[in-house]
């Protein structure tokens, strides 16, 4: 070995410098992309867990509104007809005594009261609340939407004959998917007139 050349076996202090900044930048990637895929993951299952159960609550609702009918007193099946408020009769309890039922919209929640016939027919005494489904987002549009029997949009009680029911879930509605639809018409069956 020529003297003065001196035999280095080592790593500059600018090859660390650069591996450790490549090393970095792949650890940074790498970390953002496990991340991205776990909240991409989480959210997926959120959605779908959703979407059944506000899918199982409009199946519970289209049987009980399809068997709407005059209350213990004898009004009428319908009470209350709004967008994001249904008010009828339906004996849900099965036990041959109309209960009084309210759907409505609480925040991003469907609800759902049962209030039952008190001892003198009346629905006085306060009713049962259950959660039917999360993260509904239908904002400023309608939950219900009413028709008669030539498919006529009404708002005359009497004239009811169909609801559509339209819930939009998203978990996350401040991003990306979009937002998912669950809905159904229930024709209710004992205020048909084409019998």
């Amino acid at each position: 070995m020529p003297s003065g050349i001196s035999d280095n076996r080592g790593f500059t202090l600018i090859e660390i410098l650069i591996a450790m900044s490549i090393f970095t930048v792949v650890f940074i990637l790498g970390a953002d992309y496990i991340t991205t895929g776990f909240r991409g993951s989480t959210f997926q299952s959120e959605q779908e867990t959703a979407i059944q159960n506000a899918r199982r609550g409009i199946e519970t609702m289209t049987r009980e509104i399809r068997g709407a009918n005059q209350s213990a007193q004898g009004d009428y099946p319908l009470a209350t007809i709004d967008d994001d408020n249904l008010i009828f009769y339906s004996d849900v309890e099965y036990d041959d005594t109309m209960d009084k039922i309210r759907y409505f919209v609480d925040g991003s929640d469907l609800k759902k009261v049962v209030t039952q016939a008190g001892p003198a027919n009346d629905y006085n005494q306060p009713g049962a609340t259950t959660t039917i489904a999360h993260y509904i987002n239908n904002q400023s549009e309608p939950l219900f939407a009413y028709y008669d029997s030539d498919y006529a949009v009404t708002d005359a009680l009497n004239d009811v004959r169909l609801i559509k029911i339209r819930l939009k879930i998203n978990v996350t509605p401040e991003r990306a998917p979009n937002d998912y639809y669950v809905e159904t018409d229930v024709h209710l069956r004992n205020l048909k007139s084409n019998l």
